[in-house]
């Protein structure tokens, strides 16, 4: 099953403690306060669980975060990328749902060569930065990435097995971006990027923060028009979902689902059942999902 066989799907974060051949695997605790240290074996066991969480609530789709593994570099150590991809594999062997892969720190080939033997379906890679008054920026990591579908054989054209990209857009915390140059920079990171996108994320300018709602919709529009999904990527809670409802194609939810609003906590059952529940409620009212008004 792919990500968006589901109309505007709901994509709850697996936040992992510290891998093997990371400065924190066995000596950092986590979560940080009352926390303990973890092994391989608990590592696998938690994001299970935390996985069958979400799709027992209702979510769509997960994916899976190196969060624990800071400080995030873009060469992972080969012991982080062994343990990320054994954790994925026994979490798609665990859910029905599709499973994701987004390896913190502009490391998106490495998110790529993940998901590919692991059998998760979709990742997430930083591709673009929008700057006022300039064309977007294609970062290195397009390169990296491109380099790897082609080595792995997976651009369209030559594999059967799709996964999905999804491709953050950062816009300046600082500025305010112009919708014009905004605009700009979105068909940009598309045109240019060299990669096959398949969704924009766009995040808030903080850290569990909301992205602007004007800032969604020029950004959303000009995607529409190149065949392309958008979602927004941070800051989306039961309280504001219905605000981004109309003006985006899917959610990624984090921290607002977490016990405490922590992202390294796990999950609060209730939180996310709450929020899948008014999801699956905006479906049936939303005809682009087969519902009515």
């Amino acid at each position: 099953m792919s990500l968006f066989e589901t109309c505007k799907p709901l994509i709850g974060v697996v936040h992992l403690p510290p891998l093997p051949g990371t400065p924190g695997y066995k000596s950092r605790k986590f979560p940080p306060r009352l926390g303990r240290l973890w092994s391989i074996e608990d590592i696998v066991e938690y994001g299970i669980s935390e996985s069958r969480i979400y799709e027992e609530s209702g979510f769509d789709a997960i994916i899976v975060e190196n969060y624990g593994d800071t400080p995030y570099g873009s060469k992972p150590a080969p012991a982080q990328i062994a343990s990320m991809t054994r954790v994925v594999h026994e979490i798609t062997k665990a859910v029905t749902i599709p499973v994701g892969v987004h390896f913190v720190g502009r490391a998106g080939w490495v998110s790529l060569s993940v998901a590919y033997p692991s059998g998760a379906s979709f990742i997430r890679a930083a591709v673009c930065e929008a700057r006022n008054g300039s064309l977007g920026i294609v970062s290195d990591e397009a390169i990296r990435l491109a380099t790897t579908l082609s080595s792995l054989g997976l651009y369209p054209e030559s594999s059967n097995q799709k996964i999905t990209i999804l491709a953050d857009l950062s816009i300046p915390q600082t500025t305010t971006q112009i919708e014009a140059s905004l605009a700009t920079s979105t068909e940009s990171c598309i045109d240019l990027s060299g990669i096959p996108i398949d969704g924009l994320i766009l995040t808030g300018p903080s850290t569990g923060g909301p992205p602007d709602v004007d800032t969604v919709t020029t950004v959303r529009r000009v995607a529409e028009e190149k065949g392309v999904r958008l979602l927004v990527g941070s800051g989306i809670s039961q309280l504001n979902l219905a605000k981004f409802w109309n003006i985006a194609d899917g959610f990624i939810v984090g921290s607002s689902v977490k016990l405490g609003g922590e992202a390294w906590n796990p999950i609060d059952k209730e939180k996310a059942r709450l929020i899948a529940s008014l999801a699956r409620s905006m479906k049936k009212t939303t005809p682009e999902c087969g519902g009515v008004y």
